[in-house]
């Protein structure tokens, strides 16, 4: 942290980072400074869409990436990866979106929905929201949603690609540091905000904030830490960790009426008997061969095992 002549504090990183922005936008900067690339993954479309309506989508958020001087990773690239890698087929997790990135050497995971809330034709309510992952980081740096309430396809289009504007410079601009983590012994996987990404010795640029850090290796009890992330600084932890075994966790019994499968073998009988308004299975049995029948309310089935 730096101090300035009035004495105000600020932290240079971010401050610096944010004139780069501002000069980038301003068209200042050569667009070589902010080369990167992009990967639209498939969106998220729903409501009464025209045919021609994805395309223009996808469109204006082509135009709104190559307009921040982001080069686009070829949506061939993108199913000739997935045709390779099965388990990413469908996933829409930032520990996926992440892979997907590595794998296609993109710097920013893409992934836009748009929903169409009324039918018909004509000008209409829309929601729209962007998410745009950071590679580097592994994590979202930005999530935005908006709401149209009465735009036509085009307007929508245009829409979504201001939104996707907007999102990819709050990504970049979002402040950062460096998380080193350092466990003995070595190898334990890391798990930053219940996404695993990497293996200790760990060092990555890691979002400014307090992270959930989880360590776990085979044959010792896992480490958990809240590790405090400052603009431009490094964290460094170092933990022993402890041979042994993870405390079990005891769970509760189901009851055997609470089992789905239970109320599927007797649902035939259950769905036929109009008009009943509460259903109790009572197991009983006594030391006989006679069941013993308790007291129940009216409209009360009894089912005796």
């Amino acid at each position: 942290m730096r101090v300035g002549r009035n004495g105000a504090a600020f932290q240079t990183p971010q401050l610096v980072r944010w004139v780069l922005l501002t000069m980038w936008m301003m068209g200042i900067f050569p667009h070589a400074a902010w080369a990167g690339n992009a990967l639209i993954v498939e969106p998220q479309l729903e409501g009464e869409l025209a045919p021609s309506d994805p395309a223009m989508l996808r469109t204006a958020t082509e135009a709104a990436l190559k307009s921040q001087q982001l080069s686009l990773i070829a949506a061939g690239d993108l199913e000739a990866t997935l045709a390779g890698e099965a388990q990413l087929q469908g996933c829409h997790t930032e520990l996926c979106y992440e892979r997907l990135g590595r794998l296609l050497d993109s710097q920013l995971v893409i992934r836009y929905r748009v929903k169409r809330l009324a039918s018909g034709k004509g000008p209409g309510p829309w929601k729209l929201s962007v998410e745009v992952l950071d590679v580097e980081v592994g994590a979202m740096g930005a999530k935005l949603t908006e709401e149209c309430p009465s735009c036509t396809e085009k307007q929508t289009a245009e829409k979504l690609g201001d939104l996707v504007k907007r999102a990819v410079i709050e990504c970049v601009a979002k402040p950062r540091g460096t998380l080193d983590i350092r466990s003995e012994p070595s190898g334990a996987a890391v798990f930053v905000d219940g996404t695993e990404l990497g293996i200790t010795p760990y060092k990555r640029v890691t979002f400014v904030g307090t992270h959930k850090v989880v360590l776990r290796h085979v044959g010792f009890r896992s480490e958990q830490i809240d590790a405090v992330i400052e603009d431009g600084q490094k964290n460094k932890i170092e933990r022993k960790l402890v041979s042994g075994a993870d405390p079990v966790v005891t769970v509760e019994k189901t009851p055997l009426y609470k089992k789905w499968w239970f109320w599927v073998a007797i649902g035939g009988a259950a769905v036929v008997a109009a008009g009943v308004t509460a259903g109790v299975v009572i197991g009983t049995r006594t030391g006989g061969t006679t069941p013993e029948v308790r007291m129940v309310p009216p409209n009360t089935y009894v089912f005796t095992f």
